[in-house]
């Protein structure tokens, strides 16, 4: 529960509500935070940080330092504004707040900050833009393979009939070889291109999920070789409400980037971790000890097709974005403290956890 300075009242107010609050008094000690407050902050129990002083307390956080500041000094201030929380802004949470000093008639008592955590939004928003991505480029694939796949399927066949006549020519051979390989790896462009900008409707079911990352883990190594650790770090009851296939290949796409990443080392670490919610809601979290990812690229790399690998499709981490979107989550880039990157992929609880399918 969050403290408040001698008023019980006050303090059983502050933790009933709902939106994030800073709070200082006029010396700029802290005197008041709400527990979504510090959830938004990432501080920690409340309790930690009532009766510090706020450049103590909010060390991570000077942008709201000065707010706080600009209250208390009589500053012009924002109003429903939005900015960046934390360390890192481009990593930070986005908020949307108002901050206002508090006054006994004309002196000023302190300075109140009052947020709300925007990212919640920013993630239906970032649902809404990749249906509308994926509907056009939908429309757009299947003119696409309708005017590539009649051309691949003559080339194909006309290619068997060469190979078929100059079979006792082995360099004629060899070249019609090759000739039918492009055309299969053509096709199956294609083919990945039609299956990505399908639509999808997850089959949501009461699943063990350190059953489903083992089978993912396995099918992963199983595609790449080389003396590369992989842990798994879940719960043997843990249980959520998700589609257990897609789970399966969501968490495959990932450890597979993992070890794809770090198979040119020769060696690394790959973790596998998992959480629930208690509702039916997961978090998946794989780290890596690879190179990591710069940030101007941690965007782009959900984009399908595209890869910083000579021998990557880019096709896996925009499948994991596609998957997560569709069971109504999404999926995060940061850097990873086994000093690669961090892929976090958050599933929102389903509404009938618990219950059993008939």
């Amino acid at each position: 529960m969050p403290v408040v300075k001698d008023n019980a009242v006050v303090s059983a107010l502050v933790g009933s509500l709902r939106s994030g609050l800073v709070a200082v008094d006029a010396a700029g000690d802290v005197v008041a935070m709400s527990d979504e407050g510090a959830r938004i902050l990432g501080i920690g129990a409340p309790g930690d940080v009532v009766g510090k002083p706020m450049v103590m307390a909010l060390s991570e956080h000077p942008d709201v330092q000065d707010l706080l500041e600009g209250a208390l000094e009589g500053r012009e201030l924002p109003s429903r504004a939005e900015m960046a929380v934390g360390p890192d802004p481009a990593e930070g949470r986005r908020i949307g707040f108002t901050v206002t000093p508090i006054r006994e008639n004309e002196r000023v008592l302190g300075a109140a900050l009052l947020f709300r955590d925007l990212t919640p939004f920013e993630r239906m928003d970032e649902q809404e833009r990749l249906r509308d991505r994926l509907a056009a480029l939908g429309q757009m694939a299947a003119g696409m393979a309708h005017e590539i796949r009649n051309p691949l399927a003559s080339i194909e066949l006309l290619a068997g009939l060469v190979k078929r006549s100059a079979s006792d020519d082995e360099d004629v051979h060899e070249l019609v070889t090759d000739l039918m390989e492009e055309v299969h790896a053509v096709a199956e462009t294609v083919r990945s291109t039609l299956d990505y900008v399908k639509p999808l409707t997850p089959a949501r079911e009461n699943t063990r999920v350190s059953t489903v990352l083992r089978e993912a883990v396995r099918r992963a190594r199983g595609r790449i070789a080389g003396a590369l650790e992989l842990q798994i770090e879940c719960g043997a009851g843990l249980e959520a409400y998700v589609d257990p296939d897609q789970l399966r290949i969501l968490t495959s796409h990932l450890v597979s980037n993992a070890l794809e990443v770090m198979a040119p080392l020769e060696t690394g670490t790959a973790r596998v971790s998992a959480e629930g919610d208690g509702a039916g809601g997961l978090r998946i979290v794989v780290d890596d000890s690879g190179p990591g990812v710069p940030a101007e690229l941690r965007d782009r790399v959900f984009y399908p097709f595209f890869t910083t690998r000579a021998e990557g499709t880019g096709v896996g981490l925009a499948e994991v974005q596609k998957l997560a979107v569709a069971h109504g989550g999404a999926v995060e880039i940061s850097e990873s403290p086994l000093g690669g990157a961090r892929f976090t992929v958050d599933l929102p609880p389903g509404r009938d956890f618990g219950r059993s399918r008939s």
